[in-house]
């Protein structure tokens, strides 16, 4: 199935360029006219296409600054703060990370690492020299570009690319050099606590960037009292945080035997972090850096043990006999990092309060609103983690379109867009142009239905998808159809049925609410509520129905 060409001969057989005929917006003829859109269609139309894109390009590259690149000449720029940066050998973001990366850590640097041994080179310069390996070996090319999984050395080695990349394109222009040369200079020591230090404070000032904070880092040059990392501000609330930053430096012996409380030094970490002046509500963060790989959604391992190592020290006094005081507590492994020759393998992170009551995986709730509630007072750091979640892979294209279409070697048909007209299925064997309306995805059979709008009537037209497009579909669902649709959603117990149900019944008028609850029990003490608690009762309720059904009925 093919879109019409704005050259292409018109299909009314006038012999005319569609565009000059049927393909205007204020055609003439009555027939194909009647379903061609007016003026302001055609700008919903945009709208509609640079909102999808708009989301797309957020779940690539995040909540922050957007990537700021164009082509021109055969040269691809792309802007880094108020720097301007070109190549003719970018095909890919990750072309560019990659030289980024190398000219901010030094060229003839660089170079002189690689004239050494291995074992006597650098750690990103192993991981450099690792993930050239792993790229012949694993990928395929596929037009100007190669194409694999991605392993432990290939995701290091850009990971801290992005990271940099991050950090400069964020920070103010004026000492955006000076602080790019901070993390640098230690990254690129020979200390293994100097390196891994500064390795992950990148990390945890690229997930605040890409959840949309603003950030604000302490000067090292200052003396004075011992400074956290760096202060973010969440724009949406206002609110600011000090966030310190503690790597575990790893070792065999400790990785060989030891129990886990020795092993991931959590408590450790934490009282150290908690000693530090802070002037917001404090987050610390903690890279364990252990090999272990993880599966599922289970609290087991090493998350099930740093947790316990924070609750034991939130109870535990500070030096001085006072209580400590409260943090927001991230620990992360990013486990690629020793992994290096293995394929897709993760990072995970477990988040929980210290002496912050209903923060952690182990805080119970009873009620929908207390739920609801503490999402509320929490709304900054839970931000982050859904970012930390969803802006996980280094972006491949400049612009947020899909890898599967940004880099396919041959076009065979056109994509598929709502509101963006196709030649369909008449009758009597004969195509007629029609507007696509909206489309779903069946993934079993990897086809899609959609509903076209043409000049006489609506038809379904079913079609098969290549398995680039599927791939595409899987990447983001919601856009795929070049508008913002929503997903339908299986919820996995009655408390994310009830968030469901919110979303759709949060604004429902009070006296709809109470005429739906009107044969409860206790409506006397419903009709005191307000409209917002009312609402939130129903939907709990209406949560609590469902799931009691669905256990009686299996």
């Amino acid at each position: 199935m093919a879109k019409i060409g704005r050259n292409q001969t018109c299909p009314c057989g006038s012999g005319k360029k569609f565009k000059h005929c049927h393909g205007g917006i204020h055609s003439a003829n009555s027939g194909f006219a009647a379903m061609q859109p007016n003026l302001d269609a055609v700008i919903q139309q945009k709208i509609q296409e640079l909102e999808a894109l708009r989301v797309q390009r957020e779940k690539q590259q995040g909540l922050g600054r957007p990537i700021i690149s164009t082509e021109f000449k055969g040269h691809r720029r792309v802007a880094v703060g108020n720097r301007l940066h070109s190549s003719k050998q970018w095909k890919t973001f990750q072309d560019f990370l990659r030289d980024y990366l190398i000219q901010s850590l030094g060229q003839e640097w660089f170079k002189g690492e690689l004239q050494k041994s291995e074992d006597q080179r650098h750690q990103i310069v192993r991981w450099y020299e690792r993930a050239n390996a792993d790229a012949k070996r694993l990928s395929t090319q596929v037009g100007d570009i190669l194409t694999g999984p991605m392993t432990g050395a290939q995701r290091a080695f850009l990971n801290l690319a992005n990271n940099i990349y991050l950090i400069a394109h964020h920070a103010n222009p004026e000492n955006a050099d000076a602080l790019v040369d901070t993390f640098i200079k230690r990254l690129k020591s020979e200390r293994s606590g100097d390196f891994l230090g500064k390795l992950f404070e990148t990390y945890a000032a690229a997930a605040f960037l890409k959840a949309g904070f603003e950030l604000a880092y302490e000067d090292e040059r200052k003396g004075g009292e011992s400074k956290v990392e760096f202060v973010a501000t969440f724009p949406k609330t206002g609110k600011k945080f000090s966030v310190e930053v503690k790597t575990r430096n790893r070792t065999d012996t400790e990785d060989g035997g030891a129990d886990e409380y020795k092993r991931l030094r959590v408590a450790n970490k934490l009282n150290m972090a908690l000693a530090k002046k802070a002037a917001h509500t404090r987050v610390v963060m903690i890279e364990v850096n252990v090999p272990d790989v993880l599966s599922g959604e289970v609290l087991e391992g090493w998350p099930r043990a740093a947790l316990g190592q924070i609750r034991e020290t939130e109870k535990e006094p500070a030096p001085d006999g006072s209580n400590k005081p409260s943090a927001y507590v991230l620990v992360t492994n990013h486990a690629f990092h020793n992994n290096l020759d293995a394929v897709n393998v993760g990072a995970q992170v477990i988040a929980a309060g210290c002496r912050i009551d209903d923060f952690g995986p182990d805080v119970p709730f009873n009620r929908f609103k207390d739920v609801l509630e503490s999402e509320e007072r929490h709304q900054e750091i839970l931000a982050l983690l859904d970012s930390m979640n969803t802006h996980y892979d280094v972006p491949s294209t400049f612009d947020g379109e899909s890898p599967e279409f940004a880099f396919r070697k041959e076009v065979s048909a056109a994509r598929l867009k709502i509101g963006q007209t196709y030649m369909v299925p008449g009758g009597g064997g004969v195509e007629v142009p029609g507007r696509l309306v909206d489309a779903v995805v069946e993934e079993h059979s990897k086809s899609f239905s959609g509903i076209y709008q043409t000049a006489s009537n609506s038809i379904i037209v079913r079609g098969p998808l290549s398995d680039e497009e599927m791939a595409a579909w899987r990447r983001h669902p919601d856009t795929f159809f070049g508008a913002v649709k929503k997903i339908p959603h299986t919820s996995k117990n009655w408390l994310e049925l009830a968030k469901f149900f919110y979303e759709s019944y949060q604004n429902t008028a009070r006296e709809k609410l109470l005429d739906w609850m009107a044969g409860a029990a206790d409506f006397e003490e419903l009709s005191k509520l307000s409209q917002k608690d009312l609402a939130i009762a129903y939907c709990e309720r209406m949560a609590w129905t469902a799931e009691t059904n669905s256990k009686t009925q299996t």
